[in-house]
């Protein structure tokens, strides 16, 4: 159940106002009390809108990315301090402050989303190397050892079907023996 952004903070002012207790607050919005008391802690530090607003796009505006990294190398903060401060993991502080450190506002602000290499490798073909080189030979014996590894968990599969067929030609069965 997602909870409307007016509850919660009616909910974290009242609590935050002592007007009424933590579980009884959590209880009208139908959150666990410790979820509901992380959110009032950040309430208290940040304000009651750092809390509502910490949803951020996944998307960050470069600007917002040169502020977060610019804070940290100007200001001396760490990135712990500097998340909690712009509402953001302290991974993903870590991560921007890294690239910059790295390749500058370039590495930055470039498009790098999703885990790079994930993809399947392509496989390598014969085709793709010169006859006789030997990343050829390397290949063509990798590609003769498993065909000779399928054949020999095949064999007994087509031996077991041979013998049924002789059977059912023959019309004797193990049971009349």
């Amino acid at each position: 159940m997602k909870i409307r952004e007016e509850d919660l903070r009616e909910e974290l002012e009242i609590a935050l106002a002592g007007k009424d207790s933590q579980p009884r607050c959590s209880a009208r919005l139908g959150m666990r009390l410790n979820r509901f008391k992380q959110l009032l802690r950040r309430a208290r530090i940040h304000g009651v809108d750092a809390v509502l607003h910490s949803n951020m796009p996944k998307m960050y505006t470069d600007s917002f990315k040169l502020e977060v990294v610019n804070s940290i190398i100007n200001e001396s903060l760490t990135p712990g301090t500097a998340g909690a401060r712009y509402n953001l993991n302290e991974s993903t502080v870590k991560a921007w402050v890294r690239k910059y450190r790295e390749g500058g506002e370039e590495a930055l602000l470039e498009d790098g989303r999703g885990r790079q290499g994930m993809g399947r490798k392509k496989k390598p073909r014969l085709e793709d190397y010169e006859p006789g080189s030997m990343e050829y030979l390397k290949l063509e014996n990798e590609i003769l050892k498993r065909e000779n590894e399928l054949l020999k968990k095949a064999l007994p599969l087509v031996r077991e079907k041979i013998r049924n067929r002789s059977r059912a030609k023959s019309g004797t069965s193990s049971s009349e023996n």
